[in-house]
């Protein structure tokens, strides 16, 4: 709106008083482009209110993958750059991870030594993936997420299809692969990577499958404050105020949706989203490799 202002004044310094004809046409011109532009403002926290409901609803009706839609809301509703959103993101997934893992602590539904486990496996790989994001270049950086938001879709309506998945035997060989995946995925990406943690902690750890979910939200929150600690300096260069509108509705919306959730079929609803992440994550890919 102030950039409206100055190029308006700049426009009618141009012409001099007798040019009557053109001052007036600039003047209403100008008077369109402040409108619009003042319009565009007050839309914009109505949007980040919309993303953090739908965030919210999507964390608290099925238990988790939510957050992932951050990122893509930021870069092409909000325009932020890949870096700035995947820096917010985890800063989301932490607060709204947080607020999901209290109940399922409470009905002992989290194995904090599982998740130190993987944790500290993916350290290593949780540090690589922040200093690749500071060098990849935004293409990449977007495809490499639309390719994750695919493989998140999938993982989530592959599992509707199926029985609980239940170990037969343990695969430990797979642990120090996740473990380092996971925490690559939450450095680069900014996401916590729920589709691959709660295979992993059924397969290696032999955990039942509502213990996986809280246990993943647990490793979400380590990895992802780690990432953030990781990229402390890129914190100063983000613009707070949608990141922290979209998070205080998610936070609303996914207290509300826990309390109807019970009530409503949870495969439909995951497998109904579950299709909406993978037009996300193929209109999110299309978009890159366009672009």
């Amino acid at each position: 709106a102030r950039r409206t202002k100055r190029d308006c004044s700049s426009r009618a310094a141009r012409y001099p008083r007798n040019s009557t004809s053109k001052r007036g046409s600039n003047t209403s011109n100008c008077r369109k482009a402040e409108r619009l532009s003042a319009t565009i403002t007050s839309v914009i926290p109505a949007l980040a209110i919309i993303v953090g409901a739908l965030m919210g609803s999507a964390l608290g009706l099925i238990g988790t993958g939510g957050a992932i839609l951050a990122v893509p809301a930021l870069v092409y509703i909000f325009g932020y750059s890949a870096i700035n959103a995947t820096t917010a993101s985890l800063v989301i997934v932490i607060s709204t991870a947080t607020v999901s893992v209290i109940p399922r602590f409470r009905r002992k539904q989290v194995q904090i030594k599982s998740a130190l486990i993987l944790w500290s496996i993916g350290l290593l790989g949780n540090y690589f993936g922040v200093q690749l994001s500071k060098t990849i270049s935004e293409k990449a950086l977007l495809i490499g997420f639309g390719v994750i938001l695919l493989a998140s879709a999938t993982s989530m309506i592959w599992r509707t299809f199926q029985k609980d998945l239940i170990a037969k035997k343990r695969s430990t060989w797979v642990l120090p692969l996740a473990g380092s995946l996971i925490g690559f995925m939450a450095g680069l990406f900014g996401v916590g990577g729920a589709f691959l943690a709660i295979p992993t902690l059924i397969l290696v750890f032999g955990e039942a499958a509502q213990v996986a979910a809280g246990t993943g939200l647990a490793l979400m929150i380590l990895n992802s404050v780690t990432a953030l600690l990781f990229r402390f300096q890129n914190i100063q260069n983000v613009a707070w105020d949608i990141p922290i509108i979209i998070l205080v509705s998610a936070i609303t919306f996914s207290i509300f949706a826990t309390q109807k959730g019970a009530a409503l079929k949870s495969v439909t609803l995951e497998r109904i989203f579950a299709y909406f992440l993978f037009l996300v994550g193929t209109a999110t890919l299309i978009e890159s490799i366009i672009k």
